[in-house]
């Protein structure tokens, strides 16, 4: 490390001190002084991370702004959140603990977990409002990786569960730019990701922050970030072409909607991408996202409470295109 690098990245971290203090002030949350001696910490670790803050300082200030204005600290023992190189910048991660900590603080949730199940493990759900059951041998072989959960005790004292298949999580992993990546998180944190996955995915259920301050959109903007970073953001137009391509087609409402459901975009993507429907059928395709959302939740309920015969009729009456959107729920 040349003293020509030090002085690149330590300039970098310290030339936004008073822009990250402006942005502290609407939470304080963090210290601006301490995330700092923590981020050139981190930027120290590896040749990989000095080369890319050296060669790209901007992004080392544009990490620093972000999690000011989140609030989330980089302190290594807290595991909340990192700035690692990806694609020739300095990106800021937050983990989902660190998400779930964001979460907590704003008041959207009391607690939370996520947990993966494996296939020697008995997962059960015991309903919407209930914790699920979940037995593993701790210590032991618990097989592949089937699916993750992320459970939450709301600020009313119900509790929220959000449930993704492996192949939910695979479809996640597969609009992400960097999955191939030897410095992907996909390839390095996987159980990470598949936690991290559910939570985002969990918290658009989640009440928002009772804060009326700007502050209080905090975990929008980490996840925002997340998903901007992991090149989530630019496969919106990828969805949209889907979409689009499945309403040409004339494809059933309910497979249209669990596709679109799929794909984990931010509210500000979903936004685009329903925005950009042709002119029109955007009116058209609306609808039958909407029919598409009954349809799910109708089956998720039919699964949830009824008997297996009745189970079995109602699939004998689906396409097979349908019937697989059923049988991700039964499983």
């Amino acid at each position: 490390m040349s003293n020509n690098q030090l002085s690149v990245i330590e300039s970098s971290v310290m030339v936004v001190t008073e822009q990250a203090t402006n942005l502290v002030t609407y939470h304080n949350a963090i210290s601006v002084a301490a995330e700092q001696n923590y981020a050139i910490q981190q930027l120290y670790k590896n040749d990989m991370a000095i080369k890319t803050a050296h060669a790209n300082p901007v992004s080392v200030q544009n990490a620093i702004l972000n999690l000011s204005s989140i609030g989330i600290s980089l302190n290594p023992a807290l595991k909340h959140a990192y700035l690692v190189p990806r694609d020739g910048a300095i990106c800021l991660d937050v983990s989902y603990m660190g998400l779930m900590h964001l979460a907590q603080e704003i008041g959207s949730i009391q607690w939370g977990q996520a947990r993966i199940v494996y296939s020697e493990d008995t997962y059960e759900n015991q309903g919407l409002d209930k914790e699920p059951l979940h037995k593993y041998n701790a210590f032991g072989k618990r097989g592949d990786k089937v699916g993750v959960y992320c459970t939450v005790k709301l600020p009313s004292g119900d509790f929220l569960t959000e449930e993704m298949s492996a192949e939910d999580v695979l479809s996640v992993r597969e609009s992400s730019k960097s999955k191939n990546s030897a410095y992907s998180p996909w390839n390095k944190f996987e159980d990470e990701m598949w936690r991290k996955s559910v939570v985002k995915r969990a918290s658009k259920y989640w009440p928002k922050s009772n804060s009326t301050e700007q502050g209080g959109n905090r975990f929008d903007n980490a996840v925002h970030v997340i998903n901007e970073h992991e090149g989530l953001s630019n496969e919106k137009e990828k969805a949209l072409k889907s979409i689009v391509d499945m309403y040409e087609s004339n494809e059933s409402p309910l497979v249209m909607f669990d596709f679109a459901n799929s794909l984990g975009l931010d509210d500000n993507d979903k936004q685009w991408v329903y925005g950009n429907f042709p002119k029109g059928h955007k009116t058209k395709i609306g609808a039958l996202l909407k029919d598409g959302r009954d349809s799910y939740f109708e089956y998720k309920r039919i699964v949830e409470s009824e008997s297996d015969d009745y189970i079995n009729e109602c699939l004998a009456e689906l396409t097979e295109s349908e019937v697989n959107v059923v049988e991700k729920l039964i499983k």
